[in-house]
């Protein structure tokens, strides 16, 4: 029974002393983490609205997106969005010009098929929405649509397309409200 004790001090004092380095370590490293998914998050930012010097986080009652600004003077705007693809949520984040047309889509998850439901992330597929304002629709669903859905992968089309839409009208909205 000694021998038990013994060993069961033994882990306790050895998790104790994990868990104090595992809680050290964090709090040293807390601050650059922080740092570098903040650069991260911006570049990604950049990525959607290029023209963009500095972001605003607007958080509404549960609905965030960024403003971004050239100076003083906005210029557009990124909204987070989603829509429900074949294998799960197909997440976005869509940069808007302030005229409503879509700067760049930019395809921050997903959980597609591979080599058919992944294509919604490829360059071809994202191009046929920029410049445009929208609505937009896809061609499989009304033959005067104006997105070419991926080849057997509808679900997946639908979702991008479903969810860039979504983030048209609530740009709309959003800007003529606080413009």
């Amino acid at each position: 029974m000694r021998e038990i004790t013994d060993f069961a001090l033994r882990l306790l004092i050895i998790c104790a002393l994990s868990a104090g380095s595992l809680s050290w370590v964090y709090e040293v490293t807390a601050g650059r983490i922080r740092e570098n998914q903040e650069r991260e998050k911006i570049g990604m930012l950049k990525k959607a609205l290029p023209a963009a010097e500095r972001f605003e986080t607007i958080d509404r009652g549960g609905l965030q997106y960024e403003v971004g600004y050239r100076g003083d003077e906005r210029i557009g705007g990124v909204f987070y969005t989603e829509g429900k693809g074949y294998g799960g949520p197909v997440k976005l984040m869509v940069g808007l010009d302030q005229h409503g047309k879509v700067v760049e889509i930019l395809v921050l998850s997903y959980k597609e098929t591979p080599g058919l439901g992944t294509k919604v992330a490829d360059p071809e597929f994202r191009s046929q929405f920029r410049a445009k304002p929208g609505p937009f629709v896809l061609r499989k669903d009304d033959p005067s649509g104006n997105i070419d859905g991926v080849a057997s992968a509808t679900i997946s089309s639908r979702a991008v397309t479903k969810a860039v839409d979504d983030s048209l009208r609530i740009f709309e909205r959003e800007w003529k409200k606080h413009g």
